[in-house]
């Protein structure tokens, strides 16, 4: 203050016509005001015009990091202003504040391509808004400057756009770079959504009411009304259902507040809502307090404009809220030929609005109604809801008291709708050819919260449409024994089955909807590559597919999901020979007593034809092929210099060479460890091997085949005792039965 440095400054800036100069200064500066930790340093930072003449100064952005460094200034002092403080960088007239530099001019860094400088600008306007007085607010929430916050959710929108040209491109429908795409776009929704959710945080009144208006009338009602099926494309722009569902349920999550919560359900129920309140005027012949009056659910939706596509004029145009109410009045009142039985009132709801896409073919979009559904009736948020349409009162969640719109046994028009939500979500499980192991999880997900509100209880036709897809799991597993990846199905039972109660157990607050775009771009079936790679997918698809129906049967019969079984292998002492435990133990180089070994010979590439001895050996569920050279010095062993696991071999006599025998070897290895948390899907993966063994007879050519069928149906034997427990048709009673002991 003294050397009045400040002006100083902006002396230097005035008469500077390079960044080489501003760049530095600026850095200067926010290092300055960064470590002030005196309110007379930061008063005197602030008077005299100082920071507006170095905020509004005409600076040169198209080079360098310049943005960078003003950007960072911006921050920097946004981070030491007060409530007190504040009006030193305003201008006003009279009581009106008519001017605000540092805002205005950071928000024209809002959209800047680069991250680091948008997230800055969020931080600043955060914290403008927390320290905000009524005059500042009044010029924020109101035009111009109000404009941040369309041209925000605007922005959202387009990238809701670009995430759903994602979702239904027609190029490469299930890959790893296609996914990784979608998720680094929902990514940056869900970032601009909890930007949102800040600013709704904040608890002032006009912030909310603004961020909330632009919300509805941009993104959420346009998203909402082709879901409405009003007979016309009103709203729309363009985005598929199950993209529209995942927006509208994130949003809902996120960002949450009682006027987007309330405005959405009132829309979405506003048919079953009308049903109510006509059954309620027939019965009462009064319409007060009917738990089919709408109004205080769209309440914050009066007289809102929707900005929604117009074909026509290749452009925008505005609907107003009201026109669209007298839409879904005349719908309405177009079905009120029914004579209101439960069974006609069912097929009404079911052919309009969003219970239209919970009955859909599509078992993504049913998934994502269905969550949607959820999203709304487990809100805290959730206002002026007819108690006797949750079936609780207003401070319950649907999780905890295990009711809801429709699950509630009371006579109510979705009772009668339960039995086919569960028979929709049994039709994925039983679907065929069977969906996505996936999609069958997070069906799963959906039983087992449903099931908990229902008392686990299904009525006798679900019960035989679960009791088919249960053996249908089962007898895809039971094929399995006999694939090339059968030794590895008691380690991928004990690997999956954690993940599987882990995703079931999953707390509804905390699961993303973004699965139901996965499964909305991977509902293909694997193709029919032989390849041992495909084939261990094919095989941890079977077990998760399994253990899921396995928890779920549990649920349904026993009340409770099932911790991990134990899996007991057969004793070594029925097997164990010194010869048996040498060779299950060997590794290459190592020396193996060559035993029954077959003599036989190898070409390899690198090292020519070579003379070997062909040993086969199960152990339990382990089983090796091993090809050995003779020790030089003793006759009876040899040295390791090939292995290979014994199943999947499937040993073939060449057609014109009977004395060759063709050997399948599995190349993909899984590893279990670093495949924990981790997809089992490869992308790439790699050719299997193959090897030719040449033998001096067509007769011992054919007894190695014969050794090698063996000794694997020895391994496979060995397997399938393992599994048999868990197998049985009584698993779950000798379960019960242990739990008594």
């Amino acid at each position: 203050m003294e050397y009045q440095v400040l002006a100083e400054f902006v002396r230097v800036l005035k008469i500077s016509t390079s960044s080489t100069i501003e760049a530095p200064l600026l850095q200067y500066l926010s290092i300055m005001i960064q470590n002030m930790d005196s309110e007379h340093a930061i008063y005197y930072c602030l008077s005299n015009d100082y920071v507006n003449n170095i905020v509004a100064h005409p600076y040169n952005f198209d080079a360098g990091d310049l943005a960078l460094y003003y950007v960072s200034f911006l921050r920097a002092v946004s981070s030491k202003i007060s409530r007190d403080t504040l009006c030193l960088l305003v201008k006003v007239h009279g009581d009106v504040v008519v001017s605000f530099p540092m805002y205005t001019e950071a928000l024209k860094f809002a959209q800047h391509e680069e991250k680091m400088i948008q997230t800055a600008i969020r931080a600043l306007t955060l914290n403008i808004y927390n320290i905000c007085d009524n005059n500042v607010y009044q010029f924020i929430t109101t035009p111009p400057a109000s404009i941040y916050f369309s041209d925000l959710v605007s922005s959202l929108r387009k990238q809701c756009l670009q995430l759903d040209a994602l979702v239904n491109s027609s190029e490469d429908k299930c890959t790893h770079q296609r996914n990784k795409d979608i998720f680094l776009e929902t990514d940056k929704i869900v970032d601009d959504l909890f930007y949102f959710k800040d600013m709704l945080s904040v608890g002032e009144s006009r912030l909310s009411r603004v961020v909330t208006q632009n919300l509805l009338s941009l993104l959420i009602l346009p998203l909402l009304l082709p879901l409405l099926k009003l007979g016309e494309n009103k709203g729309s722009y363009n985005i598929s259902a199950v993209t529209s569902l995942y927006i509208v349920s994130r949003l809902l999550q996120v960002v949450g507040g009682k006027h987007l919560i309330n405005g959405v359900a009132g829309l979405l129920l506003y048919h079953y809502m009308a049903l109510c309140q006509r059954d309620a005027i027939a019965t009462n012949g009064d319409i007060a307090g009917s738990i089919g009056d709408a109004s205080p659910l769209l309440h914050s939706l009066n007289d809102i404009n929707i900005k929604v596509s117009d074909h026509e004029a290749e452009g925008e145009k505005e609907i107003n809220i009201n026109y669209l109410l007298q839409h879904l009045n005349v719908q309405t009142s177009s079905n009120s030929h029914f004579d209101g039985s439960p069974k006609d009132d069912n097929v009404y709801i079911e052919r309009f609005g969003i219970f239209a896409y919970l009955f859909s073919d599509n078992h993504s979009i049913s998934l994502a109604s269905l969550f949607l559904l959820l999203t709304l009736a487990e809100n805290k948020d959730l206002e002026h809801f007819p108690a006797s349409l949750l079936g609780m009162s207003q401070s319950q969640g649907l999780m905890n008291n295990c009711e809801s719109a429709f699950l509630k046994v009371d006579g109510s028009i979705l009772v009668g709708l339960m039995p086919q939500i569960l028979k929709t979500l049994l039709k994925v499980l039983a679907c065929q050819p069977p969906v996505s192991p996936p999609m069958q999880w997070h069906t799963g997900w959906f039983l087992r919260k449903l099931l908990q509100c229902q008392g686990n209880k299904l009525t006798d036709d679900n019960i035989h449409l679960f009791n088919t897809s249960y053996e249908q799991s089962r007898e895809c597993l039971q094929k399995e024994l006999d694939g090339c990846w059968f030794d590895h199905i008691p380690d991928t039972i004990g690997h999956e089955w954690g993940s599987c109660k882990k995703a079931l157990e999953l707390q509804f607050h905390v699961k993303d909807p973004l699965f139901t775009l996965e499964l909305e771009i991977c509902q293909q079936a694997i193709d029919g590559n032989f390849n041992s790679c495909f084939a261990w997918e094919r095989m941890v698809d079977a077990v998760k597919v399994f253990i899921l129906h396995l928890q779920l049967k549990a649920l349904i019969f026993m009340g409770c999901l099932l911790e991990k079984p134990s899996l007991e292998s057969p004793s070594d002492s029925d097997l164990g020979k010194t010869y048996s435990r040498d060779i299950s133990s060997a590794s290459f180089g190592s020396e193996v007593s060559l035993g029954s070994g077959i003599p036989c010979r190898i070409a390899f590439s690198y090292a020519g034809v070579r003379d070997i001895y062909l040993v086969a050996l199960a152990r339990g569920i382990s089983g090796k092929l091993i090809l050995a050279e003779k020790h030089p010095f003793r006759s009876q062993r040899g040295i390791v210099i090939a292995i290979a696991p014994l199943a999947g071999l499937s040993p073939r006599i060449d057609e014109d060479h009977p004395t060759w025998l063709h050997l399948q070897i599995r190349e993909f290895e899984p590893n279990f460890v670093k495949a924990k948390g981790s997809e089992s899907k490869v992308s790439t993966p790699p050719a299997d091997g193959r090897w030719t063994l040449g033998f001096h007879s067509a007769k011992a050519c054919e007894t190695a085949r014969l050794l090698i069928l063996e000794e694997t149906c020895k391994q496979r034997s060995s397997v399938e005792s393992m599994l048999a427990p868990l197998l049985r048709e009584d698993y779950l009673v000798n379960v019960l039965d242990r739990q008594g002991d």
